[in-house]
């Protein structure tokens, strides 16, 4: 008896330890999964940094597993259609249009005939990543609008001056967009009108704050806002502007990957 009661506490918490690290026997979300990179690199990974090897990867699975990429047009028009969203639709999306983007998620995507939408700060187009300290360089505009020219790459918004919108006052956010907007057409930038907020950003905390961003964002015209959240989002969505992106690191292994693809997060609680 003793013995069969060891066992059996030791069976429970290995697959409670599974259900909290993995999300073992949670079944996945049903909706569309968004999916956020940064850099891409030859060969050196961190939190913000996949290699070109480990996308190829992911990429792989993707289509092996029978997602189909969507842009943020289709979406547009899938939602003011009243249409359903296509089974298995996933959107990919890179953040801070660095010029790794061009030399290898680009090449990726040609391959593997994925669409993806690309992030900008447009204060730095041409320049580095001066705010978080970096050199990293950004697509020039000339280089975004060439980029822009494909069928299967998008520009969105990631702000002026990579701003945290979470500190922002409506005033300040109105005039950040309507920079982007004026700086978008006078280089002939074709765009979505989809912000993803700096650093995930937004003013979550204050009703009032948030409320008056929405009405700002309908002002605006602007379809979309993403935040990060790591989960799955239902469709229909219940509100467009705090839209769910899953961060995808280059320190994930590749278990983690097809996990969070499917269900958004590894762990249960994270």
């Amino acid at each position: 008896m003793t013995i069969l009661f060891i066992i059996g506490t030791l069976a429970i918490f290995i697959l409670a330890w599974l259900i909290l690290s993995y999300s073992f026997l949670i079944p996945p979300l049903k909706g569309l999964p968004i999916l956020m990179y940064h850099k891409v690199s030859g060969n050196q990974a961190d939190g913000l940094t996949v290699t070109a090897e480990q996308l190829d990867r992911q990429f792989q699975y993707i289509k092996d597993t029978g997602y189909h990429t969507i842009c943020f047009k289709e979406l547009s028009s899938i939602l003011n259609g009243g249409f359903d969203l296509p089974p298995k639709s996933l959107i990919i999306t890179f953040d801070d249009a660095y010029e790794s983007f061009s030399a290898y998620a680009l090449p990726l995507l040609e391959k593997y005939h994925f669409k993806a939408t690309v992030f900008v700060p447009f204060a730095y187009m041409g320049k580095t990543n001066i705010w978080d300290q970096g050199n990293d360089r950004i697509l020039s505009p000339e280089e975004l609008k060439e980029l822009s020219g494909r069928d299967f790459v998008e520009i969105g918004l990631h702000s002026f001056l990579h701003r945290n919108y979470r500190t922002m006052q409506p005033e300040e956010m109105k005039e950040d967009l309507t920079t982007c907007f004026n700086l978008l057409i006078s280089n002939g930038l074709p765009f979505v009108p989809v912000l993803a907020y700096p650093y995930g950003g937004y003013p979550k905390k204050d009703k009032i704050l948030f409320r008056e961003m929405k009405n700002l964002f309908r002002e605006v015209h602007l379809d979309f806002a993403l935040r990060i959240g790591n989960k799955i989002n239902p469709f229909p969505f219940k509100d467009p502007y705090v839209l769910k992106r899953i961060d995808i690191k280059g320190t994930d292994n590749f278990l983690t990957f097809k996990i969070k693809l499917r269900k958004g997060r590894k762990k249960l609680f994270s």
